[in-house]
C-alpha cells in the first residue's frame, strides 16, 4: 500500500488511472475506500487521487492536534509526491476544509474546486441543529442520520456505509474539535480572492449544510455555482452517485 511520508507520520493514499489529476478529499464518515463510485468512473480519463486524511483510515493519529493546515500541507506534499502540478479538487464535508484551504492559500496548483456538502471552514456563526448534535457525539455513525429518507430506507447501502467507516479505528469527534481555531477559519470577505472555478454540491435533505446556506457562500466567490441533488442528504456522492458524477464530470471539464 502506498504511504506519503510527511515530517511526522505517513499518510495512506491510493492513485489509478492516467490523465488529468482528480483528488478526492473525504468527509469524517469516510475514507479513501469511500470514493469507490468515484474512483470507478473517472480513473479511465483522469489520474484519480484519494487518500486518508490524519485520524482516519490507514493513516495514523499525530502527536499534535488536528488543524486545517496540516490537511492542506499533506494534500500539497503529496502533489508534490506524484509530480502534479496542478489538480482538481473535490472535497466532501470535512474534505472540503482541506480542499478550501489548499484552493485559497496556493491557487496555482487548483484545476477546479468542488465543494460537496460543506461549507469548507467557512465562518458559520448559526450551525443547524443538526450539525452540534452531530459534533458533539463521539460516534461518526452518526452521519447514517443525515442521510435521505430513500438512503436510509436501502438497508444495504447503510450498511455499506457503515463497514466504510468502521475502518476509522482512531477517529474520534474530540480529534477534529481543533480544526476551526481562530487561524483555521475562513471569513466571507477572503473568498473573493478565489478565481477559481468552483461548483458548490448540496444535498437537497442534507441537515449539516443545507442547500441554502451553501447558496449562501456562492455570490462571494469570483466563480460560482451551487447544484442540489434530489433524494440526498449529507452524502451525494454516496447516495445519489450517478448524478453527483456527472455534475462533477460537467465541471471539471470546464475547469480544465
Amino acid at each position: 500500500m502506498p504511504y506519503l511520508e510527511t515530517r511526522d507520520l505517513p499518510i495512506y493514499y491510493e492513485s489509478h488511472g492516467q490523465g488529468p489529476a482528480l483528488v478526492f478529499a473525504h468527509g469524517a464518515g469516510g475514507n479513501a475506500a469511500i470514493w469507490f463510485n468515484q474512483i470507478a468512473r473517472f480513473s479511465p480519463n483522469y489520474q484519480v487521487i484519494a487518500f486518508d486524511h490524519r485520524c482516519f483510515g490507514r493513516t495514523g493519529v499525530p502527536a499534535a492536534p488536528l488543524t486545517v493546515h496540516d490537511f492542506r500541507d499533506d494534500l500539497l506534499a503529496l502533489l508534490d509526491q506524484l509530480d502534479i502540478e496542478q489538480a482538481h479538487l473535490v472535497g466532501q464535508s470535512m474534505g472540503g476544509f482541506t480542499a478550501l484551504r489548499t484552493t485559497l492559500d496556493v491557487p496555482d496548483r487548483v484545476a477546479s474546486l468542488t465543494m460537496s456538502a460543506t461549507g469548507g471552514g467557512i465562518y458559520n456563526p448559526n450551525p443547524s441543529e443538526a450539525f452540534r448534535k452531530m459534533t458533539s457525539s463521539e460516534d461518526a455513525k452518526g452521519v447514517l442520520e443525515t442521510m435521505s429518507a430513500k438512503s436510509s430506507q436501502n438497508p444495504a447501502l447503510m450498511q455499506l456505509y457503515t463497514s466504510i467507516n468502521n475502518f476509522n479505528v482512531n477517529f474520534s469527534w474530540s480529534r477534529l474539535a481543533t480544526l476551526l481555531g481562530p487561524d483555521d477559519v475562513i471569513q466571507v470577505e477572503e473568498l473573493a480572492s478565489i478565481a477559481t472555478s468552483t461548483l458548490f454540491i448540496a444535498g437537497a435533505e442534507d441537515p449539516l449544510f443545507p442547500p441554502d446556506l451553501l447558496a449562501s457562500y456562492a455570490p462571494h466567490f469570483q466563480q460560482a455555482n451551487i447544484e442540489i441533488v434530489q433524494y440526498s442528504g449529507h452524502s451525494p456522492y454516496f447516495e445519489q452517485p450517478n448524478e453527483f458524477n456527472q455534475l462533477l464530470e460537467q465541471h471539471i471539464a470546464g475547469g480544465s
